[in-house]
């Protein structure tokens, strides 16, 4: 008997054991799955831009805005060279769920085009809580060399509907990562902060965000969040910086978003 115990142990130290239960999570996904794919009615996976500090360990979380409710999920990850998915202890790669997770289980594993599939599932068909916001993390790190930008990719988005178990694929999607300072106020990453930062901080806002969006640009007051107090902190560096056009342009822009001014009343 106490052979057998032993054995066992030995084999979930293993990495073997890693692989059939990276093998067990993604048979369970296509057994909660249909063969055809289903809209996502505007449901979508999101990464925040990341900045890299070089040669260090970092958690990249990826979001999940969704008015469906989803039980399972798998996604193809791609990463810039120079930069890499943290591998654990046994084997495999150090994923983790956030809150928003009821009774899921997560894991990882590259497949043979090189990208980290990872994916998560309940047993008990339970959904995923809330509708926006971080749904996991992966644990990535730079080379002490690393320096520029770079862009993950993500690819093959599946998820499985709670109501009816039906796989839908999402837009793929990308995150830009890079070492450089963010321009505060350069919501849209042009080099320049005018009123098209203004604009798509609005659309970000209204939940309709366009084109490229840097979150950290666009938190001019840094207080983790982007609001309206960041579009005047826009506003305000326009107005102290801008050409007199721009600044014409800006006034124009919010007075047809309904700001006022005094002397307009």
């Amino acid at each position: 008997m106490s052979m057998r115990i032993d054995n066992i142990r030995n084999l979930q130290a293993s990495p073997l054991w890693r692989c059939l239960q990276v093998a067990f999570l993604f048979f369970v996904f296509q057994l909660f799955s249909v063969s055809s794919s289903w809209s996502a009615d505007g449901d979508c996976l999101s990464l925040p831009k990341l900045k890299i500090v070089p040669g260090t360990v970092q958690k990249l979380a990826i979001q999940l805005k969704n008015s469906n409710e989803y039980t399972a999920f798998q996604a193809d990850f791609y990463f810039p060279n120079g930069i890499s998915p943290v591998k654990d202890a046994s084997a495999g790669y150090t994923v983790s769920l956030s809150s928003r997770k009821a009774d899921h289980s997560i894991s990882a594993n590259v497949v043979s085009d090189g990208g980290l599939r990872v994916a998560a599932y309940s047993m008990n068909n339970s959904s995923f809580t809330g509708n926006s916001g971080d749904l996991f993390y992966i644990d990535i790190v730079s080379e002490s060399t690393y320096e520029g930008e770079g862009t993950i990719e993500v690819k093959d988005i599946l998820f499985t509907r709670t109501s009816d178990r039906k796989e839908i694929a999402f837009d793929n999607t990308t995150c830009t990562v890079n070492t450089k300072e963010s321009l505060k106020g350069d919501a849209n990453q042009d080099g320049a902060v005018n009123v098209t930062d203004i604009v798509a901080t609005v659309n970000f806002i209204m939940e309709n965000p366009t084109g490229t969006f840097d979150f950290e640009a666009a938190d001019v007051n840094e207080d983790g969040a982007v609001n309206v107090t960041d579009i005047v902190g826009m506003v305000n560096i326009i107005m102290s910086s801008g050409s007199r056009m721009e600044q014409q342009e800006t006034m124009a822009v919010l007075k047809e978003y309904g700001f006022i001014f005094k002397g307009d009343r």
